[in-house]
């Protein structure tokens, strides 16, 4: 015995759609998402870098420490702060890290500025929480990954 429009009923297509998606929403969640997180950290990592140029810029003229941490906290946005125990400067005499480029002595040697990224799960002292939030990429339904990008910039010692 037939049943007249059962045949009718199971071509239609309706709700395919909606069984579609709900194979795909967990994909493109995670495109979306990872995407979105290293946009974040890589803005933040960008901003640090920009940070630690200016400092090396400031160490070539002449610049001390103090004056050299200030203008990284200028030069990144205010992100990590000028009195952060992470911001180091090696200067063209390693025997004295605290002093950048003095003269005629050291014309053309090279002064790095670096921020320790921290390891494992710790980040660096004095980044502003507001700014930078971590140096993490939390992406749904995978492990999250701890990065530690190389932040320094480095010029050679001018007059």
């Amino acid at each position: 015995m037939r049943i007249k429009g059962v045949g009718k009923r199971l071509q239609r297509q309706d709700g395919a759609a909606a069984v579609e998606f709900a194979l795909i929403v967990g994909v493109l969640s995670l495109l979306v998402f990872g995407m979105m997180e290293y946009g974040l950290f890589f803005l933040q990592s960008q901003t640090l870098k920009a940070g630690t140029r200016e400092g090396a810029r400031q160490a070539a003229v002449g610049a001390d420490l103090t004056k050299v941490k200030q203008a990284v906290s200028d030069g990144s946005a205010g992100a990590i702060s000028p009195t952060s125990s992470a911001i180091t400067m090696t200067g063209p005499d390693p025997g004295s890290p605290s002093s950048g480029c003095d003269g005629n002595s050291t014309l053309g040697n090279e002064v790095t500025v670096n921020i320790d990224t921290g390891t494992g799960s710790t980040y660096p002292a004095g980044l502003s929480s507001a700014t930078i939030q971590s140096f993490q990429i939390d992406i749904p339904f995978m492990p999250h990954l701890d990065l530690h990008p190389t932040l320094s910039g480095t010029f050679r010692c001018e007059l």
